[in-house]
């Protein structure tokens, strides 16, 4: 049990790191394999791990061993101050390196980073009803309403798009009108070759009005 805490311990700091600096700078494109993130927050653990033996190795081994008296002996008599010393160097020490990162990199970067891992995720991210038409590898030409009902696949599954209502499509892409008794269209993302958003043809349409699309 005593073994498995202290690897915990050393470990964790690492992955309060990644979480944090993946939360604000997103996933690196070397880190979507899950052994690589492993790698790196088990690197980014050690490395805190040994800036806290350099910086405070005594009172952390006093706190742990109780003067030498057994594994974790100092956490039994102590465990407010051993519970106040995990939130500092497990989490808040780990989050706030990650936050400083992310600024300064944010600082140097020529343009604006988005944390949103794919732009799939940032098109549809917050996005309210709209019409989507979408022309896939094959030629053809899909489109229907994104609304209430529809759905969109999120990182890190792979993109779909689910519609609730379908429109035929002229060959142009113009929409030719709600396709009767429709209950929707799936899209794989992996099919995709241009994908567009419009606005419904008045401001305040609702999923039941433009049934002709927003343009004929």
């Amino acid at each position: 049990m005593a073994q498995l805490t202290i690897l915990l311990v050393l470990v964790l700091p690492g992955v309060f790191y990644q979480a944090v600096r993946e939360r604000l700078l997103g996933g690196l494109a070397t880190e979507q394999e899950p052994q690589n993130r492993l790698v790196r927050a088990i690197a980014a653990g050690a490395l805190l791990d040994a800036v806290y033996a350099v910086a405070a190795g005594p009172w952390l081994v006093e706190l742990l061993a109780g003067g030498g008296h057994g594994p974790l002996v100092g956490v039994l008599r102590h465990p407010r101050a051993a519970g106040a010393a995990a939130l500092l160097l497990v989490v808040a020490v780990p989050s706030a390196v990650a936050w400083a990162e992310a600024a300064w990199l944010r600082r140097r970067a020529s343009a604006r980073y988005e944390p949103t891992p794919t732009a799939w995720d940032a098109l549809f991210h917050d996005r309210g009803s709209c019409f989507v038409r979408v022309r896939l590898k094959s030629g053809l030409w899909v489109g229907g309403w994104l609304g209430s009902r529809s759905a969109v696949s999120a990182y890190p599954q792979a993109g779909d798009l689910y519609l609730q209502a379908q429109y035929r499509m002229g060959p142009d892409g113009r929409f030719l009108g709600r396709v009767p008794g429709t209950a929707g269209v799936y899209v794989r993302a992996a099919e995709v070759d241009v994908l567009e958003v419009l606005l419904p043809p008045a401001a305040g349409a609702t999923e039941g009005e433009g049934d002709d699309g927003p343009e004929r």
